[in-house]
């Protein structure tokens, strides 16, 4: 009983450390490696996120308005118009509305501003609270883009 015990933390020892060794009967040999794994490329960037990397002005009003700690680019990953970003930061903000629900229900369901803000907070008055955030996102866009004009 000792003997098989010794045999099987010897041959556990050597596969540990990755060595092989001839025991006279049979040869053990290591584990072989695992295939390396492939890294993703990373994916191009959007429109959206390079609008924000050509409108630092916007992209750093932005930022205030996410959580700490959000990346803006993956932010504003998913969203296929610059307008519907900034107003979905815009809501969020407004009705103190995480941005990831927001976010989810536009990119993921296909719902429109007003559609997800009315699955979240249905007794609001979320239409005009949609229209507030679009507005509010527009005028944000017009200042930043004249701000670096006039630079």
């Amino acid at each position: 009983m000792q003997r098989s015990l010794l045999a099987f933390a010897m041959a556990a020892a050597i596969l540990v450390m990755g060595t092989t060794v001839s025991t006279g009967q049979r040869v053990i040999s290591p584990a072989k490696p695992a295939p390396a794994r492939r890294v993703a490329p990373k994916a191009a960037p959007t429109a959206v996120q390079k609008e924000l990397q050509r409108n630092l002005v916007l992209a750093d009003g932005l930022r205030g308005r996410l959580p700490r700690g959000a990346d803006l680019n993956a932010a504003a990953g998913g969203f296929r118009r610059l307008e519907l970003f900034v107003a979905t930061v815009h809501a969020s903000n407004n009705l103190d509305i995480p941005f990831s629900e927001l976010k989810r229900r536009i990119v993921n369901d296909g719902m429109t501003l007003g559609q997800a803000l009315q699955d979240i907070r249905p007794k609001s008055r979320y239409w005009a609270e949609a229209r507030r955030a679009e507005d509010d996102a527009a005028a944000a866009i017009r200042t930043s883009e004249s701000l670096i004009a006039n630079r």
